[in-house]
């Protein structure tokens, strides 16, 4: 019996796979951040909640992204919440 070879296209290689999403841990490493202050973060409405399967929370990148885009730079004010304007991240 011979054994079954599986061709590139067929079994890519993992690092080919697209990730669209990040554990805690992840996010932190990510961030270079303990998982704590991801919590934090999330708290304090810098980051966006994660995506809940289960008991599974899952972060989006694209979402981080699209957070990170709104932080100050280093001579801009603070990051605060629009509550006014619903989900929307706004540079005070």
């Amino acid at each position: 019996m011979s054994a079954l070879k599986l061709t590139s296209a067929e079994h890519p290689p993992v690092n080919t796979v697209p990730r669209i999403g990040l554990n805690r841990v992840e996010v932190a490493l990510a961030l270079g951040v303990s998982p704590n202050t991801v919590d934090v973060m999330v708290s304090e409405g810098v980051l966006p909640p994660p995506k809940k399967w289960h008991t599974r929370k899952v972060w989006l990148i694209s979402e981080i992204v699209a957070a990170m885009a709104e932080w100050p730079t280093e001579n801009q004010g603070s990051l605060v919440r629009d509550t006014d304007e619903g989900d929307d991240w706004r540079a005070a």
